[in-house]
């Protein structure tokens, strides 16, 4: 059952009642209840509405819903946050009526120790005022503002160190406890004002005062947030622009400051390139400042760049980096907030200097994140002498030449020209060995995640990609285990979390060239990862072929029809109509099937801001007419990708042509998607999200 809360919104009314409406599976309300928030009143109590005509069984869903208030206390302390919240919003003032009862045993009378006879008739008596003049008592009560204090009390200077500490100790990675840092988390982003210094300030002190371990967890707290802020701004949620631009300028002004050690800044670098949040030109000024302010003060007249790469590298060397895979990520770590001229410049002194790895590790910062970075080694390549290259660097610039946007493909094929005819041999790639395929389905934001995984020694070695819509892919690394007892264990978490399961093994190859026709059209390049990644799995056959939904659609049927027709049949279709209103609700690859940006919002807001009661079936029908439809191609593309996953895995939690039939039925655009029951399922998983994130927002208050 559905469970609707209503709230009173005449103005100045301080009834203290909540209507509780009860909707049954099918949409139909099968309850009406009154729910008076003082509940410890012995002469009133929850009780079916009589204006309402209710159901054969309303009597029993009333004792139910008191039961699970007794069960839950935090309902009712919910309800009277929501009925404080309502009044302010009606009324323009904060809500001072009396305080709500703390919660107690709801429905049954009470006893003595609660039941004063005396105050009852002082309670009765000023209802009933003895003349005009009467002076009226106040209703104000000193100890409203101290009312379940652990759920509305400000946020304290501690605030971010106990967060802070929450991640320090936190043991083996639970989903629930990290639904709950999060939850936490995304409430001080948005409510908490100093939440950003603090953080940065904490940082600092711990980083000085040498604790590794509380650096770390500080880290990986300012990486979730800097996530949370990354998603919120590609689901256009309006606060979230002001908030990154905070965070970032606080970073700058005390991170990439004068005085602040390099080593912190090249850390904090590493967070940020690894959220691939946008980097605002603030952040690379102040770090601009910073190395000038640096140089100046080390006073060094006949300052040599080659001497000072020959540093580099030596000091690179004590830390036991030996790919330029590794050294492309400590470059990154110190310089990628740097001045795109001055890396560019780096790169050419890297790209001549004697260590092979160094010359390698040049031509990797092609895959530089910022764009104008990128598009100054390219064309730096396509003008230097071909003998310069090494074989490895040859052949990776021919197997990655077209993952790449048209401008830097032109240079590249320059630059792989200038080589051949310098006579420089393309170095082999290693031979294929046996693989695992692994993969999520694609998720509600378009995301999915491939591990391929390769014996290495006695332990294996996971090639892990991310693939994101519009991003193409979004992030890349390799990821060693020791044994298969860990291997297991990731894998079973990838399962249960994002419902990865073992594909065929070419399955890989088709995600990986989707991907990469998605990054070029999106002007985005992957990681210089995907080159390792390519390497170990011998492959130099990925480049970018885009999807067409509607040609993957006809194959499918094709390949039905050339079966003999049996799985294209109207019993077929309508059995997979009826199963698939349960996907989303039972089965893990769809419990992320819906859609939470600031157009849903806008759009719910708008129907459960009216006066009145509202139909319950009225904001599904919103999000299906106003929000689904404008973006059935999106659904239906990610629907025919699903079908593919689930026909290529080894052991599909669907079968796959169930999914074909619900695609076909999403590219049919003369079928509303109301009479879809999987678009209806994602619909009603889109207000339940909304739902829950409204929730959330009223607990962190």
């Amino acid at each position: 059952y559905l469970v609707v809360e209503y709230y009173c919104v005449i103005k100045e009314c301080d009834c203290r009642q909540v209507l509780l409406d009860v909707i049954s599976d099918k949409g139909r309300r099968v309850a009406a209840l009154d729910f008076p928030l003082d509940i410890d009143n012995p002469f009133i109590g929850p009780a079916l509405n009589q204006s309402v005509k209710q159901s054969a069984g309303a009597e029993d869903l009333l004792q139910i819903l008191i039961d699970v208030l007794n069960d839950d206390p935090d309902w009712y302390k919910g309800m009277c946050r929501r009925y404080r919240a309502v009044r302010k919003k009606i009324d323009g003032v904060a809500y001072q009526g009396a305080p709500f009862p703390k919660p107690g045993v709801i429905g049954d009378s009470p006893d003595d120790s609660r039941f004063d006879p005396e105050a009852l008739l002082q309670e009765l008596e000023g209802l009933f005022p003895e003349g005009e003049n009467r002076q009226k008592k106040s209703r104000i009560d000193p100890r409203q503002q101290k009312l379940f204090a652990e759920d509305f009390a400000a946020p304290e200077l501690s605030m971010m160190a106990e967060l802070v500490d929450k991640y320090r100790r936190r043991g083996p990675e639970n989903h629930d406890d990290h639904q709950e840092r999060q939850q936490q988390l995304r409430g001080l982003l948005y409510r908490y004002e100093p939440a950003a210094e603090e953080l940065t300030e904490s940082l600092i002190e711990l980083f000085f005062g040498e604790d590794d371990p509380g650096v770390d967890a500080t880290l990986r707290l300012l990486a979730d947030a800097l996530e949370i802020l990354r998603t919120d701004l590609e689901r256009k949620r309006p606060e979230s622009v002001a908030q990154m631009k905070h965070w970032q300028l606080t970073l700058a002004k005390q991170i990439f400051a004068e005085g602040v050690d390099f080593e912190l800044g090249a850390e904090v670098t590493r967070v940020l390139l690894d959220s691939r949040v946008e980097i605002l030109p603030e952040l690379h000024e102040a770090n601009s400042r910073r190395m000038v302010s640096g140089l100046e003060q080390a006073d060094l007249p006949e300052f040599s760049p080659e001497q000072a790469l020959e540093e580099l590298l030596a000091s690179l060397e004590e830390l036991e980096i030996n790919s330029s895979f590794e050294l492309v990520d400590a470059l990154l770590q110190m310089l990628a907030i740097g001045a795109a001229d001055i890396q560019v410049a780096l790169c050419s002194h890297l790209f001549f200097a004697k260590a092979p790895i160094a010359r390698n590790a040049a031509v990797l910062m092609l895959f530089h994140p910022a764009e104008n970075v990128r598009a100054g080694v390219a064309e730096f390549l396509a003008q230097v002498d071909g003998d310069a290259f090494t074989p490895e660097s040859l052949r990776r610039l021919i197997l990655s030449r077209n993952w790449f946007p048209e401008p830097l493909r032109e240079n590249i094929d320059r630059a792989i020209a200038n080589a051949r005819r310098a006579r420089i041999d393309c170095a082999p790639l290693p031979q294929k060995g046996k693989k695992r395929v692994y993969a999520s389905a694609i998720d509600g934001a378009g995301a999915q995640s491939l591990q391929i995984i390769l014996p290495q020694g006695k332990g294996y070695l996971s090639c892990s990609i991310m693939l994101k819509k519009g991003f193409g892919v979004a992030d890349s690394f390799l990821m060693p285990f020791p044994d298969k007892r860990e291997l297991n264990r990731f894998l079973r978490m990838m399962s249960q979390e994002t419902g990865g399961i073992e594909m065929t093994t070419d399955y890989a190859d088709r995600c990986l060239c989707r991907g990469l026709a998605d990054g070029t059209d999106a002007g985005k390049v992957p990681g210089h990862w995907l080159i390792a990644i390519a390497e170990q799995l011998g492959c130099d056959q990925w480049k970018a072929i885009r999807f067409d939904p509607q040609q993957e659609l006809a194959r499918l049927r094709d390949e039905l029809q050339a079966k003999g027709g049996q799985l294209l049949t109207e019993t077929v279709r309508r059995k997979a109509f009826r199963n698939s209103a349960e996907w989303p609700e039972q089965l893990t690859f769809a419990y992320s099937w819906f859609e939470d940006d600031v157009a849903v919002d806008r759009e719910l807001e708008a129907i459960l801001s009216k006066r009145g009661r509202i139909d319950p079936m009225a904001p599904i029908i919103a999000l299906l007419d106003k929000i689904l439809e404008p973006r059935r191609e999106i659904w239906l593309e990610r629907l025919v990708l699903t079908a593919g996953w689930l026909k290529k895995a080894k052991k599909p939690p669907v079968p796959w042509p169930q999914m074909f039939h619900l695609a076909e039925a999403v590219a049919d655009k003369t079928l509303p998607l109301k009479e879809i029951p999987l678009m209806i399922a994602i619909a009603e998983n889109s207000l339940g999200a909304f739902m829950g994130r409204k929730v959330e927002a009223e607990d962190l208050v």
